[in-house]
């Protein structure tokens, strides 16, 4: 039900009307990304518990900051993660453990890369906002950060799932480019 809403309403429509003072609407941004930031701050902290929680305080604080997002500079969804991925660092620094990011290259082909810190996680991102078309960057995304399935990027897109698939796989051929 939230991702038909959301469909109906597009994310800065509903980002607008909280800052008019609608807070119920931030019920759907919720609901379209907690799975996929949950599994976010859990690779990073390498804890279920901890990632739950973290995405939780996540959340909270994107709403707070909710007014200081500018989609002319970032999707609402890289945004999120952004947030997401600093209350992580914070809370490993203030627990005295080693910062890790599951290296995307990984979560992409499963093949082994260089890449294993927080900074590369940043330096992917830049790359991912050079795929041409521009929708390539977003089925990655939705697929590895939000955790959504080939199904619903296809009803998104009013597509079939192996059109899906194509994108994906040109998507990780030329962000394999741009990382090399």
């Amino acid at each position: 039900l939230a991702f038909r809403i959301m469909n109906m309403m597009k994310e800065n429509e509903c980002i607008t009307a909280i800052l008019n003072g609608d807070p119920e609407h931030y019920r759907h941004l919720v609901d379209r990304y907690q799975a996929g930031l949950i599994i976010h701050c859990e690779n990073i902290t390498k804890n279920r518990h901890d990632g739950e929680d973290l995405a939780q305080d996540a959340f909270i604080k994107a709403y707070q900051n909710l007014s200081h997002f500018s989609a002319d500079k970032a999707a609402f969804s890289t945004w999120l993660y952004r947030i997401a991925t600093n209350v992580c660092i914070d809370f490993m620094r203030r627990n005295k453990r080693k910062v890790s990011l599951k290296n995307i290259e990984e979560r992409l082909d499963d093949s082994r890369s260089a890449y294993e810190d927080i900074e590369t996680a940043d330096y992917i991102q830049r790359a991912m906002k050079q795929l041409e078309p521009p929708k390539y960057a977003d089925v990655l995304r939705a697929y590895f950060w939000e955790g959504r399935s080939y199904d619903d990027i296809a009803k998104e897109y009013q597509t079939t799932t192996s059109t899906v698939g194509t994108w994906m796989r040109r998507a990780k051929q030329q962000l394999k480019e741009k990382l090399s």
